[in-house]
């Protein structure tokens, strides 16, 4: 495998250059990511007719990265991503409390997460890695996190995405990390979801309160609008699930296999299979738009125009034992991957 890897600065209003890197991979695949947020804001990949497009949802402009705290385009999360009840949990009978950034609440690992913090950048092989050390006074977590996420093609056209957490205080922390990356298979993103097919492995979600906190509970979903065990229409599923009362989807997963789902596009051959070790997958249908933020080609953002694909450990774990474990004790070292495979169907 041959790969090229380039970058250039960006117009924005910082103090830090803001950089992107390319890595191109040849044929058409390549990716590129920003320093701000260990940021993926392009996925390119040819159709079944040769054409080479960004399936990826982002920011026309660049310095809408630097300051969103709304919608994540392309964002690393952590150090947990999802919803933290009462920005809160209790470790060895003491109370941590966390940075409250939606209410009473800490999501994304609130607003000093991984999304918003400065990277350190480096070639890795046939990618490139971003690395941090985050103290608590930066993010609002306790213990001294030595961050790295590198995103590397292996075999062929996979984008790997490698999370790693490496506890260095006496005390422990929680790391539960994901990517946020909006998908739309189609050339023009106007066109929404036209033609897209998803399918989740997955035979049930998390049950999630009036404001989207886990219960602890698992609902079953056998043939109701939220069962994509089978390969559906997703505006058709879209079209179900507001039938019942949902602006959309935005439900955690549990997941039975490790290749947790696959989205497809009909028309222009276009699929992704996404791979990963955890038990849980978060599908967001970007419900709620503000129509003055502009995305890819300068278009103005709508709702459903993409989705949010977030594989991670069930959401909820710190109060809900039996939905995983994502504590990182002292001097504890985790590694977690999320897997990208692109192909195209004749």
């Amino acid at each position: 495998m041959m790969v090229t890897i380039t970058n250039e600065r960006l117009s924005a209003q910082t103090d830090i250059p803001l950089k992107k890197y390319t890595v191109d991979n040849g044929n058409g695949y390549a990716f590129s990511c920003l320093n701000i947020g260990a940021t993926l804001t392009s996925l390119t990949m040819p159709d079944k007719d040769g054409n080479i497009h960004n399936v990826l949802l982002g920011f026309n402009e660049p310095q809408d990265f630097i300051t969103d705290q709304t919608y994540f385009f392309g964002k690393a999360i952590g150090r947990v991503g999802g919803r933290i009840k009462d920005g809160a949990f209790q470790y060895n009978n003491e109370h941590i409390q966390l940075p409250q950034n939606e209410g009473n609440n800490t999501l994304h690992g609130g607003n000093n997460g991984f999304h918003s913090l400065w990277w350190d950048v480096s070639a890795l092989g046939n990618g490139i890695i971003f690395t941090k050390t985050i103290q608590p006074e930066t993010d609002g977590f306790p213990a001294e996190l030595a961050v790295s996420i590198s995103y590397t093609w292996v075999s062929g056209n996979q984008l790997q995405i490698e999370f790693t957490g490496e506890n260095q205080s006496e005390v422990a922390t929680l790391f539960n990390p994901t990517t946020h990356n909006y998908f739309n298979l189609n050339d023009d993103k106007t066109a929404g979801l036209g033609g897209h097919q998803l399918s989740i492995r997955a035979r049930k979600t998390v049950e999630l309160d009036e404001n989207q906190i886990p219960t602890g509970k698992l609902l079953t979903i056998s043939d109701t609008a939220y069962d994509f065990n089978k390969e559906s229409n997703l505006l058709e599923k879209l079209e179900s699930v507001k039938q019942t009362g949902a602006s959309g989807f935005d439900d955690p997963y549990k997941v039975t296999d490790s290749e947790v789902a696959v989205l497809r596009n009909l028309d222009n051959g276009r699929c992704i299979r996404i791979h990963s070790d955890r038990n849980g997958l978060v599908f967001y249908s970007l419900n709620a738009t503000e129509s003055k933020i502009t995305v890819n080609d300068g278009h103005a953002l709508s709702p459903h125009m993409a989705v949010a694909l977030e594989p991670q450990t069930l959401p909820g774990a710190v109060h809900h034992p039996d939905f995983g474990n994502i504590v990182l004790d002292a001097g504890d070292k985790k590694t977690y991957r999320i897997i990208y495979e692109l192909s195209v169907d004749e």
